[in-house]
């Protein structure tokens, strides 16, 4: 039963983000990606939380309730926090990383696929994070040092990226 609530609940609160258009960071879940590497009831519980209600955000408009039962179901299920909740370590390392995503250095251009996602400065610098090779790292233009990322850190840092991209109108795309 309490299951059932929980998706009812869920499935509302996701059709009352549609119907007044914009979420509380002005994004709507449909652009939004750092939920993509959930399914099933994880990407629902993550979608609703990270993306529908902003429950990540400062200025959320679910309550707090609301987002901690939400957070803790997805944390039960899934055994581990939410995307969304996890920083990028990349900017700590790489100030382009930083930069990229406050909109301080302009993005050029974006390439992405599942495995790589590359943006790419006027200047032709490059900030990347690539999940095919092991361990998973990002880097700027590819020289040493390569920082390595958890699973986790892999799927924030592709978000940051693509965001600090799609922040200036440029998308990303798949070569």
């Amino acid at each position: 039963m309490k299951k059932k609530i929980s998706f009812l609940l869920l499935g509302f609160l996701m059709a009352w983000g549609a119907a007044v258009g914009k979420t509380p960071d002005g994004k709507p879940p449909s652009v939004e990606t750092v939920c993509d590497g959930e399914t099933g009831a994880a990407f629902g519980l993550c979608n609703a939380y990270c993306e529908a209600m902003d429950c990540d955000s400062p200025n959320h408009h679910a309550s707090d309730e609301a987002c901690a039962h939400v957070k803790h179901n997805f944390e039960r299920k899934t055994g581990r926090p939410l995307p969304c909740e996890i920083e990028c370590p990349c900017g700590k390392q790489f100030p382009l990383f930083v930069d990229l995503a406050n909109g301080s250095v302009m993005v050029e251009s974006c390439v992405s696929d599942p495995k790589v996602i590359s943006v790419v400065t006027p200047g032709m610098t490059f900030a990347i994070v690539n999940n095919a090779e092991i361990p998973p790292f990002c880097s700027v233009n590819l020289e040493p040092p390569f920082l390595e990322l958890t699973q986790a850190e892999v799927i924030s840092c592709r978000d940051l990226l693509r965001k600090a991209a799609t922040a200036q109108n440029v998308a990303c795309t798949i070569e």
